[in-house]
């Protein structure tokens, strides 16, 4: 095996203070070009003067998520998709499944049971107004398919 020389480096000690919290006298200082750009608050402070004095007991409501109004709009889509109320986007109107149609609005259904408390007010309206227009819709079209099956037959 051959021996390699060994590296030589220097550490040098650019800390501006002392052990103690002392400004050290030794060390040059570099000034950077650049100023530092201040930093300025993204949004407006969670607490208003009037209420900095007193501490909050409530939890802060949650921020409304749009992935969650994404998810309701979906599953009510596909629901109404399965009523027959609005076209399937590759085949056209479908005759109403209301099997599969009962199958999403009680998954909407459930979601409303299962958050309740813990979704914005934004989204727990949402979510209330698409379960209930949907249950509607569904009544109606259920009756009218029972009344054209007597008909039929």
């Amino acid at each position: 095996m051959s021996e390699e020389a060994p590296v030589s480096f220097k550490v040098s000690d650019r800390r501006l203070f002392n052990p103690d919290g002392t400004l050290r006298t030794d060390v040059e200082r570099e000034v950077s070009s650049a100023e530092p750009e201040p930093v300025r608050p993204t949004s407006e402070p969670a607490t208003s003067p009037q209420n900095a004095d007193t501490p909050s007991d409530q939890p802060t409501p949650p921020k409304e998520d749009p992935l969650f109004s994404d998810f309701v709009l979906e599953l009510a889509t596909n629901a109404m998709v399965m009523l027959g109320l609005i076209e399937h986007p590759q085949y056209g109107r479908l005759p109403p499944d209301i099997e599969g149609a009962r199958h999403y609005i009680d998954i909407l259904g459930m979601l409303l049971e299962k958050t309740k408390g813990n979704l914005a007010p934004a989204e727990e309206r949402q979510l209330q107004d698409t379960v209930s227009s949907l249950r509607m819709q569904f009544v109606a079209i259920t009756k009218r398919v029972a009344a054209q099956v007597r008909k039929d037959t």
